[in-house]
């Protein structure tokens, strides 16, 4: 099981991080600004959007004022929803042990640990909401910020002579 999002996965989640802190706000996000705010190709990112759009997570809006927007808050929309929307079914369809489906007369003997261990990722992936990474990105944002402030205000006063 490979636990890293392909780079469409990753896309998808960080266009519906910003639409989370987009929430708030009234209107339709542009698909230049969630690729700018995110560091998303620009000539992917309607491609993006759309998955969202096709999986019920977005509401897409055509014109001059439209836009994407998440079709439900932040807070009721989980990760695994983002996730699947891009990459599909987490879950395996294949046995560990032998690439194929487990036997039809019973499983393999990793089967149950197998399933076990998938089905605590997707849980947690469930219980984690969008408005969670949302606020969880504003924290980390925040000492960000700080930190730049005074790394310029230091890099200000060093550079100063002494006045004489």
């Amino acid at each position: 099981m490979n636990l890293t999002l392909t780079r469409r996965g990753d896309y998808a989640l960080r266009a519906a991080l910003y639409l989370a802190q987009d929430w708030d706000r009234d209107g339709f996000a542009k698909i230049r600004d969630v690729a700018s705010a995110m560091s998303l190709p620009i000539s992917y990112t309607p491609q993006v959007l759309g998955l969202l759009a096709r999986g019920g997570l977005a509401r897409a809006k055509a014109g001059r004022d439209g836009g994407y927007r998440l079709a439900r808050a932040p807070g009721a929309i989980s990760v695994l929803e983002v996730v699947e929307a891009a990459e599909g079914d987490l879950r395996s369809t294949t046995c560990i042990l032998r690439g194929g489906p487990c036997r039809w007369d019973g499983t393999c003997a990793v089967h149950d640990a197998w399933a076990s261990a998938s089905e605590s990722f997707r849980r947690s992936l469930s219980q984690t909401t969008l408005a969670d990474l949302a606020r969880e990105d504003l924290a980390r944002e925040r000492p960000a910020r700080a930190d730049r402030r005074v790394s310029r205000r230091g890099a200000g006063t060093a550079s100063r002579r002494p006045r004489t």
